[in-house]
């Protein structure tokens, strides 16, 4: 049973509503922009998500490149973002003056199933930053010293992560359900996977995966579509032919260990539990990001409530990760080490009441509306929004996907979700993840997993 709180908190949100104009739709016509994000087919072959956005004279181009994590072979974890990052080594002194002179930016991330090369700047200067940037990605310079030089790029951030209790949890959970390979591979590689990875493995990972039918660019800009159209064609216009990389889908399962601990020499203890969720398509997607919101995102949430009725956590969120293959859900608290026995188990009950008793209607409308509010937000910037259009087009729902995701959060009912949470969050599911000093949080017979 939910408290006075979360009866307040969706009397507020439902007046929030109705003061913008909504019914509570998520999606007009023409889905959750002013202008909708479209598909076109440059004429060098390559796919093309165009958004025009007048709000600034800025823009954002992103070059997606398939593969990603998922494309990383057993023993070479990093591959994937240490090839990326070498796609930007800038070659002399004279390009770097010529990007600091535009104010444009260049960066990349390296995700599940892709990595992006993203190119931000003043619309008026957009012509001579994908000059320059274009001809950096399209002959990159990958010798062994700037391999080496990458590699201790790599290391310093893996080892940053690895101090992160929430950051290192969420690649324990994903080790776990994929054994430790693609998916479940580290990010910025180990000591042992830097060590083995050579010039030669990031010239083919390059040349398997920087093709034209393994890449696609995203825009958003206040420019015309035709001006973005000439301008890519004409800036991209060397990236090489190829075949594009057939992939084998890889399924999560749980290990036959569940109890991960890893030791840190921290004040606070870290206590998580990870599930897989199904993605067979946006109503999937639509009911992990309600139960996503409904477990851990802010006020009102099932965690949140534990900060005061329990006195426990330090800090509490849920945090979802769509592959292609499936959602990785991550329900964790941080609390002081003398509370971590108490922390495990009141996660634990509030679990088990979600997954025992469903939802009722109060607490459904908060959801939603949460959801769909927490999906504007995080892609009202240029760049987020063009990441999560980009995101929707690699795991295949293309331009309309953001629009259809509000419209099936719409279309979510109490019981579907309350159905949907006891499959999902049902026993014997769970990953149990603890990250602290020795011996907090331990389950009875569970290993650790020391540093």
């Amino acid at each position: 049973m939910r408290g006075p709180a979360v009866r307040l908190l969706v009397l507020a949100l439902a007046s929030l509503v109705a003061a913008a104009g909504g019914s509570g739709r998520a999606a007009g016509p023409k889905g959750p922009w002013v202008n909708p994000p479209e598909r076109f087919i440059l004429g060098t072959g390559i796919p093309c998500i165009y958004q025009k956005d007048t709000a600034s004279p800025t823009t954002v181009v992103g070059l997606f490149i398939a593969g990603g994590k998922s494309a990383v072979p057993a023993g070479l974890d990093g591959l994937a973002a240490m090839s990326t990052r070498l796609l930007l080594e800038i070659p002399d002194e004279g390009k770097v003056r010529d990007l600091m002179a535009q104010a444009t930016r260049l960066s990349y991330s390296c995700h599940e199933d892709g990595s992006i090369v993203l190119i931000e700047c003043l619309t008026e200067h957009l012509e001579e930053a994908l000059r320059v940037a274009s001809k950096i990605i399209q002959q990159p310079l990958i010798s062994g010293l700037r391999v080496g030089r990458a590699k201790e790029l790599m290391t310093a951030n893996w080892k940053t992560e690895d101090d992160d209790a929430i950051a290192a949890a969420r690649s324990a959970a994903l080790r776990a359900f994929f054994g430790g390979r693609g998916y479940g591979s580290a990010l910025f590689g180990t000591e042992e996977s830097l060590k083995a990875i050579d010039r030669k493995d990031i010239l083919a990972f390059v040349r398997r995966f920087v093709v034209k039918p393994n890449v696609f660019f995203c825009v958003v800009t206040d420019l015309e579509r035709d001006a973005v159209r000439r301008l890519l064609e004409a800036a991209f216009d060397s990236l090489a032919d190829g075949e594009a990389a057939a992939l084998p889908p890889q399924e999560p399962a749980l290990p036959e260990t569940r109890d991960i601990n890893l030791e840190k020499d921290t004040k606070q203890t870290y206590i998580g539990r990870a599930y897989a969720l199904p993605r067979r398509g946006l109503a999937d997607m639509a009911r992990g990001t309600l139960l996503e919101s409904l477990l851990g995102k802010g006020p009102g949430s099932r965690l949140w409530a534990l900060r005061g009725e329990e006195r426990l956590a330090y800090s509490v969120d849920a945090d979802l990760t769509w592959t292609k293959a499936a959602g990785i859900l991550v329900a964790y608290l941080e609390t002081g080490r003398a509370k971590a026995a108490e922390a495990a188990k009141a996660l634990e009950r509030t679990l088990e009441e979600l997954g025992r008793d469903g939802i009722g209607e109060e607490e459904m409308t908060a959801a939603r509306t949460m959801a769909r509010a927490r999906f504007l937000r995080a892609a009202e910037a240029k760049t987020p929004r063009l990441r999560t259009l980009g995101l929707f087009e690699t795991l295949g729902h293309g331009p309309d996907g953001a629009a259809g995701l509000l419209e099936e959060i719409e279309a979510v009912t109490s019981s579907d979700l309350s159905e949907y949470i006891r499959a999902t969050l049902a026993p014997g599911r769970a990953l149990s993840l603890t990250v602290g000093p020795a011996g907090t949080g331990r389950s009875p017979g569970g290993p650790s997993c020391p540093d």
